[in-house]
């Protein structure tokens, strides 16, 4: 059986390591946060060119 001491150690050493693992998913959910508003950005930019595409499209036509 180990002492008081090393038990207390041991607890320490494992709550630092969930504390580091709860840090590590933290960091990942804002690394996939920003790719997200990457991602929305782009999206967004290709929405815009496209609806400028089909305007220049439609006024070849005379469609208003």
């Amino acid at each position: 059986m180990s002492d008081f001491f090393s038990t207390m150690v041991d607890m320490q050493r494992e709550i630092l390591r969930a504390q580091k693992a709860q840090l590590d998913a933290a960091k990942r959910g804002l690394d996939l946060g920003a790719q997200i508003a990457a991602a929305q950005e782009v999206t967004h930019k290709a929405a815009e060119a496209n609806l400028k595409a089909w305007k220049a499209w439609a006024s070849l036509w005379g469609w208003k």
